[in-house]
């Protein structure tokens, strides 16, 4: 292979690489597909998370108590069905604990994220909104002898 038809490959490649890595183009890899999830969608799993907290702060801990007393009755010599229960008891609460925690903490970050986006696109709509003529390109401005529409202003 000559030095041109080597140095000839490797721009081929790197030009399908670029093609590949480039963002917005319809020659990269996958399907372009882009998702978004919209406030709306997001409500629903809002409301679960916090009514599943919610329920499991009223009821979570209900059989707690009664499954620790029986563990304690059951505590007999030759016997490991009371500390089992016991066991299972604090694992129990231990568990309903963290996933309240988790329910509670889906909630809040699924409600700052539709706060967080909900304010970015209030502000790049006044953004958009208040921008009332366009950007001075200065080669443009050069060629056509200046912006025309600074005259009518």
């Amino acid at each position: 292979m000559t030095f041109d038809e080597e140095w000839a490959r490797l721009q081929a490649a790197a030009q399908d690489e670029l093609n590949a890595t480039r963002l917005n183009s319809d020659g990269g890899a996958g399907d372009g597909a882009d998702y978004a999830v919209s406030g709306e969608e997001l409500r629903p799993v809002h409301e679960v998370a916090g009514e599943l907290a919610d329920e499991l702060d009223r009821n979570g801990s209900l059989a707690r108590n009664p499954t620790h007393v029986a563990g304690i009755f059951l505590r007999t010599p030759g016997l490991e069905t009371g500390y089992a229960l016991i066991e299972v008891a604090e694992r129990w609460q231990s568990q309903a604990d963290a996933l309240r925690s988790a329910c509670r903490r889906i909630a809040g970050h699924v409600d700052a994220t539709v706060r967080a986006h909900s304010a970015t696109e209030q502000e790049t709509l006044a953004d958009l909104r208040g921008a009332s003529a366009p950007a001075s390109n200065p080669r443009l401005d050069a060629l056509d002898g200046g912006p025309s529409w600074h005259e009518a202003r």
